[in-house]
């Protein structure tokens, strides 16, 4: 881990007051909420199917990334001889590979996938590139969990786009089996909360696309941009509900994690379009 050690000190060699700003408000691209905003923006008020697209990816990589966390069991190099950390609660659990950085590069290689436009993939190439840097600069992770995360990140929606493709009418069933290829590893690393959590928000999505798919059917097309801005204010304050109440309700432990993060893409894929489509908005 040395060479790796120097590789980072050699980034925090040139920090900053102003660069521990700018990389902090960086590496938030690859965090929840920022993906979360944009990705319901995109289901409930631009275009559905994308916004299915992008949740399956995401969801998909963000729990092939934390089995592949457990099963190397890297430890993080924070606390390592010569590094500083910054935005340590942003790093929990093991370290190989970057979730962050793979967050960032699913995210953005996901939207390029589905529009197909150069600017896409160049922002797909640069963006996650820069959070992963950031992850760098802010010491809580290894130059090769980067690297890592920025090859799964892009390359994993290019795989799964041949398949969503195929069978995107039948998406609620294919993102239930993709989902349950990963029920081993729950048995295999019981006590690991990122994992239930991973699952728990993928089996979600599952569950919400079936849900929306098998009886809502909610509509974009010709809805006012008023509506809409109602429609995805209203989505955020009911997401951020679902995600804090059970925090502060439920216990601290692998399963009730798991409840948390199952209910989120429930809320978000089809309880809210539910209330939004019976109350025409």
């Amino acid at each position: 881990m040395e060479f790796q050690a120097e590789i980072i000190r050699a980034i925090q060699s040139v920090a900053t007051p102003a660069l521990d700003i700018i990389f902090q408000a960086i590496t938030m691209l690859g965090e929840d909420f920022f993906i979360i905003f944009v990705a319901t923006f995109i289901y409930w008020c631009f275009n559905k199917e994308m916004g299915y697209w992008m949740c399956w990816c995401l969801s998909l990589g963000n729990l092939f990334v934390s089995s592949l966390k457990v099963m190397f069991a890297v430890e993080r190099p924070i606390g390592y001889e010569g590094i500083r950390t910054l935005r340590e609660h942003t790093a929990p659990g093991y370290s190989f590979p970057s979730g962050h950085t793979h967050a960032s590069a699913n995210f953005f290689s996901s939207i390029a996938r589905a529009v197909n436009r150069k600017r896409f993939w160049t922002l797909a190439i640069i963006m996650p590139a820069l959070v992963g840097l950031s992850r760098l600069y802010l010491g809580v992770h290894w130059p090769m969990d980067v690297l890592g995360g920025y090859i799964i990140g892009l390359g994993l929606p290019l795989v799964l786009w041949l398949i969503y493709r195929k069978y995107a009418k039948h998406k609620a069933v294919m993102f239930l089996i993709s989902t349950a290829v990963f029920v081993p590893f729950l048995f295999i690393y019981a006590d690991d909360t990122s994992l239930w959590k991973s699952f728990g928000f993928a089996l979600g999505v599952a569950i919400g696309a079936f849900i929306e798919t098998k009886f809502i059917h909610f509509e974009i097309d010709d809805i006012p941009a008023k509506k809409k801005a109602i429609r995805y204010v209203g989505g955020i304050l009911l997401v951020l509900v679902v995600y804090l109440l059970p925090k502060v309700l439920l216990p601290v432990g692998p399963i009730y994690s798991f409840i948390r993060y199952l209910l989120i893409p429930v809320a978000a894929t089809a309880l809210w379009p539910a209330i939004f489509k019976k109350f025409k908005f």
